[in-house]
């Protein structure tokens, strides 16, 4: 079946359910490895924690800290999915996080709030204490990457799984910036390799985050992983203008500001084309950043909502016809109403594929409804 074939659709004009992506054989042997994993629940993590707010220094910068909620909130409002359905991810610990991250640079953003500050570009956060830091910030960085980690694990059950959040995809082994701490794709590929025992092994991350996403190639780089193929389309106009980054890039789409609907579409289109010829993959990992939308402060794009839905359905569709497990994180957004957007994307996908009942009752990839 050719990469952008349509899928075989049911009575009511939807595709087959994504269950032929998984790997329920894999799913059985990693199961317990993965705290908070249910097969009663959907396979979207997502927590309250994830919503940062410290002294109302957040709004100091246009990322919306909170928006994780209020898409749970407009999903639950739309009769799409109950909140009680979603998987409560863990707190990643420093050894986890060890697998990645150089002991200088967690000691650095475990005890400095200058340092934190330098991250999220907000010179304010420097002159808080470093308890509240840790606690207002950089501990829910941590359940994000716990989000992203379980989720990739639970996509080998259903054939998909969504982080709520997560996507930090400035962060490298030793750095991070533009509000990212923690390298959770890396992590989570790093985990399920081990748990797999490298069944597991190659994986395409398609990052559509408007920026290039520079911190995960550099750990890409760092790590020699010749088996991860990145796909990045990008505004080649914004920071952070990494060339080291880019020898890590396999799929390089570099775009110009004022990039719009036909443009970007066709660019993707013609990239995804490209990457399932060049590389098959066992796992997708999907960086789905909004702030490709007109209208974003640091985007520079103009894009449409409508763009932006029909752009996560052609990724949805290329893992589809690949027969490939798929893994989506929301990353960066900073329009005012990315939120909003982001809950009409997940609300397209969930309906086009089939992915919940109507009632929102959740149907089990073997078919049956829980």
């Amino acid at each position: 079946m050719g990469i952008f074939a349509s899928a075989s659709a049911d009575a009511r004009g939807r595709p087959a359910q994504f269950g032929r992506c998984s790997r329920r054989e894999l799913a059985e042997r990693i199961r317990g490895s993965y705290e908070g994993w249910s097969s009663t629940k959907l396979p979207i993590a997502y927590a309250d924690a994830y919503n940062i707010g410290f002294l109302g220094l957040e709004r100091f910068h246009p990322f919306d800290s909170r928006k994780f909620g209020k898409v749970v909130n407009n999903l639950d409002a739309s009769g799409i999915l109950n909140p009680d359905q979603l998987v409560q991810p863990p707190e990643a610990t420093q050894q986890v996080l060890r697998d990645v991250h150089s002991e200088e640079y967690l000691l650095s953003i475990n005890t400095s709030s200058s340092k934190m500050a330098e991250i999220t570009e907000i010179a304010a956060i420097g002159f808080l204490p470093n308890s509240v830091v840790q606690h207002r910030l950089n501990r829910p960085m941590r359940i994000h990457v716990g989000g992203t980690m379980l989720a990739v694990g639970m996509a080998m059950e259903w054939g998909w799984a969504i982080n709520l959040g997560g996507g930090m995809h400035h962060a490298s082994v030793d750095n991070g910036g533009g509000w990212c701490v923690y390298d959770d794709w890396t992590l989570a590929l790093r985990k399920l390799r081990r748990e797999t025992g490298n069944v597991v092994q190659k994986a395409m991350l398609i990052d559509l985050d408007v920026h290039q996403g520079n911190g995960h190639a550099r750990t890409k780089l760092h790590f020699g992983d010749k088996d991860l193929y990145i796909l990045d389309l990008y505004n080649a106009d914004l920071w952070p203008w990494d060339t080291t980054a880019k020898a890590a890039i396999n799929c390089e789409l570099p775009m110009k500001s004022g990039t719009g609907d036909e443009e970007y579409l066709s660019m993707l289109s013609k990239g995804l084309h490209t990457a399932f010829q060049e590389f098959a993959p066992d796992i997708i990992l999907y960086n789905a950043g909004t702030d490709i939308l007109r209208g974003d402060p640091l985007g520079r794009c103009s894009v449409s909502a409508e763009a932006v839905a029909k752009r996560d359905e052609m990724v949805f569709q290329a893992a589809y016809d690949a027969g490939v497990p798929i893994c989506m994180a929301l990353s960066g957004g900073y329009a005012k109403d990315s939120a909003g957007v982001i809950s009409e994307c997940i609300k397209h996908i969930i309906q086009k594929f089939g992915l919940i009942e109507p009632s929102r009752k959740i149907r089990h990839p073997t078919g049956a409804l829980l």
